[in-house]
């Protein structure tokens, strides 16, 4: 039970606020969650659904889902997954879908392209040659046998990190290096144009981040030893869509954390919808935070010098990817970006972010998906006239159906992905990093879920939760 002091010191916070916007809502709860994406939404409703907790969950869009993005085309009615594209059938994922009475499939609808590789720094086509499907296959089996010894001290989350001393050698070193010491080179370009591109050049990034981007479950994915699913109707938008009918009032859209005071006996948050203006109050004996701790996210937070020095640490890839539509795009085709170097069959050459990883024909239309790896300061509005540099690029080289010049790229949708893939130095790994990262956990009535302290992987975010949500439950 929150203690009357607490209480009184909580609701004395909020006046300030009263007097600018009038007397806020205050609500009492038991856990209040801060982000509605994966790791959020889910804990949201197993701590409500599953363990009889009030809850309140706020997120800062209008809707559920963070890195999911269903696009629904007008005319047919048609969907297709831009963001997210499908699911890892980790642990019990596949039964949270059927508890929302939603059916699912492993069946893929995207169609067969034809696969372009092109230097987007020139136009140039790129006369690279990857290793056969079989080889690249056989390779992440051998990589999944070499990597399996280590999951449990980074999967689902880090709470059996080794001690400095005995972290092994190869998490510290470059992927590149990894990959080459074991043989494992035909498995790069899978590993790569799946998920492993969100780390940007991921030859240069330390193994264990490398890991994180593609680990053991992916590995599985792919070699056929762990099943992929998504929504048989409604693209991957339809189970947070169907959370959020679940949840009804106990989630505050449209609104992000403006004050706050953290406690051992509690926390009170001011809560503002950045639509309405109005301001809510939450007092709660939990509080879970599901959202990226980067210094512009925490900074409505309380940190104490402790949790700043640890968390500021990291660094990120800002993701981007959305739909744009025009007609000089050859259909069918897939056009990839990879340095001229790569050629004939270099296999650990890359790009360096920011650029664009891909233009990729979706079957809509003249409809294709962008994806666009950034650094840690890249905006979206820096996103995309990359991506309208790299089509100017394609265009006056030929690479496309046509060559008109002036060209502009006309957006049917956009999504940020990011701030994600977070790391940090090698240095900061060897000095202790996670072992501090995870004295955060319970510090202050407060516990931390999401890419940061787990995987970013939809259904592993949910594993990791079912994990965390005993601890937080404790005491309750």
């Amino acid at each position: 039970m929150l203690s009357l002091a607490f209480i009184v010191l909580s609701l004395g916070t909020a006046l300030p606020l009263a007097a600018a916007t009038g007397l806020p809502d205050v609500l009492h709860r038991d856990v209040v969650v801060i982000g509605g994406g994966a790791s959020g939404a889910y804990a949201a409703v197993r701590l409500r659904d599953d363990f009889n907790k009030s809850i309140a969950l706020i997120e800062k869009r209008d809707r559920l889902g963070g890195m999911v993005n269903t696009y629904v085309d007008e005319k047919t009615g048609a969907t297709y997954d831009y963001g997210v594209q499908s699911f890892l059938n980790v642990s019990k994922a596949a039964e949270f879908f059927a508890r929302f009475n939603i059916s699912i499939g492993s069946g893929s609808t995207s169609p067969s392209l034809i696969t372009e590789y092109i230097d987007f720094n020139t136009g140039k086509k790129v006369d690279f040659t990857p290793p056969s499907s079989s080889k690249q296959l056989a390779a992440i089996a051998k990589f999944l046998k070499v990597i399996e010894p280590w999951e449990s001290m980074l999967s689902p989350g880090y709470w059996n990190f080794p001690q400095t001393n005995n972290i092994p050698e190869d998490f510290l070193i470059p992927f590149g290096e990894f990959l080459t010491k074991y043989g494992l080179e035909d498995g790069a370009p899978l590993i790569y144009s799946t998920t492993g591109l969100g780390v940007g050049n991921m030859s240069e990034v330390a193994t264990m981040f490398a890991l994180q981007s593609f680990g053991w479950d992916m590995a599985r994915g792919m070699t056929g030893k762990m099943g992929l699913f998504s929504p048989t109707s409604g693209g991957n938008q339809a189970l947070y869509n169907a959370i959020a009918k679940n949840l009804g009032d106990d989630v505050l859209y449209s609104s992000t954390v403006i004050d706050s005071r953290r406690t051992e006996f509690g926390v009170s948050l001011a809560v503002r919808n950045h639509k309405t203006n109005k301001v809510t109050r939450i007092i709660a004996r939990r509080l879970l935070v599901a959202i990226e701790p980067t210094e512009v996210n925490m900074k409505p937070l309380d940190l104490s010098p402790s949790e700043w020095n640890t968390l500021s640490k990291f660094t990120y890839s800002n993701e981007f990817t959305g739909l744009v539509d025009n007609a000089v795009f050859n259909t069918s085709y897939y056009y990839f970006n990879l340095p001229s170097t790569a050629a004939p069959n270099h296999y650990l050459v890359f790009q360096d972010e920011p650029m664009v990883a891909s233009f990729q024909y979706t079957g809509l239309e003249h409809l294709f998906r962008v994806m666009i790896i950034g650094n840690t300061t890249s905006t979206a509005d820096e996103a995309k006239v990359l991506a309208q540099n790299s089509f100017n690029t394609l265009l006056k080289s030929g690479r496309l159906s046509k060559s008109i010049r002036d060209q502009k790229l006309s957006w049917a949708a956009f999504s940020m992905h990011g701030p994600m893939h977070a790391r940090v130095s090698v240095d900061q790994v060897k000095c202790g990093f996670f072992q501090d990262l995870y004295k955060l956990q319970g510090a202050r009535s407060t516990w931390w879920t999401g890419g940061a302290f787990s995987a970013n992987f939809q259904t592993q975010l949910w594993q990791f939760d079912d994990g965390l949500i005993p601890k937080i439950l404790e005491g309750l």
